[in-house]
């Protein structure tokens, strides 16, 4: 049975808001703990994942909950996709970890090589270092470098990056016939660069102050 909270939202101006108190439950599918917000102007369904964990749904003035459950059942490979950021996010990093570095140096390279195998390349070097802004490079020569933060993000993002060094050994360069390439090894290279530009910049520099995301409908 759905156990009422004090809401944490108060009142706008407005009257916005037209709950004092939300719903938090635990779903059978167990994807998070859930807060139900009803918003007299929303035209839609919005899922937010707070800095907590929490999913924070907010319903339109005309929704009902079975609605709002069935958009947060549909929505779980979004929640996953933010829980595997969060993971990352969450890790303390600092170029001096001797654990992560290591890890980094025995992961990375096989399975760099095991794509280029996958994709008919020769990388004739592969090395791990800790770039303060790259995420890769390729030589001319099929050198290939990877910045040892990969070991923290997402796997998907991961393949990514070397995927799109190895497509250098074919289009030393990123014009649009390179990207060709990229689309067609990695349908999900977009999702992947989005992460890496919002996401990213948190491993080299440590944790900002909100963390929360936000899927609509």
């Amino acid at each position: 049975m759905p156990i009422l909270y004090p809401s944490r939202h108060s009142f706008s101006e407005g009257g916005l808001l037209l709950l004092a108190a939300s719903m938090q439950l635990d779903l059978p599918f167990r994807v998070a703990p859930t807060v139900f917000v009803r918003h007299r102007w929303a035209r839609r369904y919005i899922l937010r994942v707070l800095d907590d964990g929490t999913l924070r749904v907010t319903l339109p003035r005309w929704g009902s909950k079975r609605e709002a459950l069935a958009f947060v059942e549909q929505s779980q490979p979004w929640i996953e996709r933010q829980r595997e950021s969060r993971r990352a996010r969450a890790a303390v990093v600092h170029p001096d970890q001797p654990a992560l570095r290591t890890r980094a140096l025995q992961e990375l390279p096989p399975a760099l090589r095991m794509l280029a195998g996958d994709h008919g390349i020769v990388v004739t070097r592969i090395s791990v270092r800790n770039q303060r802004s790259r995420w890769g490079a390729c030589s001319a020569t099929g050198a290939i470098t990877l910045n040892w933060r990969l070991i923290l993000v997402p796997p998907f993002v991961r393949e990514y990056v070397m995927l799109h060094e190895l497509m250098h050994r074919r289009e030393l360069n990123h014009s649009e016939r390179f990207w060709r390439h990229v689309r067609a090894v990695c349908p999900r290279h977009q999702e992947a660069r989005q992460w890496l530009l919002t996401e990213g910049q948190r491993l080299f520099t440590g944790p900002s102050v909100s963390n929360e995301c936000e899927e609509m409908r």
